[in-house]
């Protein structure tokens, strides 16, 4: 199956070859789900604690919902956690 993933953070340096405009889509062989997706594809130690938004397919996913599945042609933006003030 493949899904497509749009990052909007620093976390993008962390993906080979990750396209600015295009995001990376990803083959994944195995079912899977967010967290286990964003853990193997984001190369850092600690992509979870960095990420304060997951859509999928443009529903915002809560955090207790992140051990769900993904399915084939899901599209994930991820975002950081937001300040200010």
């Amino acid at each position: 199956m493949k899904v497509k993933l749009f990052i909007y953070s620093n976390l993008k340096n962390y993906i080979k070859n990750y396209d600015e405009k295009n995001g990376i889509l990803k083959e994944v062989s195995i079912p899977q789900s967010i967290r286990q997706f964003l853990n193997e594809t984001i190369h850092h130690e600690r992509v979870i604690d960095a990420i304060s938004i997951v859509v999928v397919n443009k529903k915002v996913v809560p955090f207790r919902e992140w051990n769900r599945h993904l399915k084939d042609k899901d599209v994930i933006k991820i975002y950081p956690p937001i300040g200010g003030g």
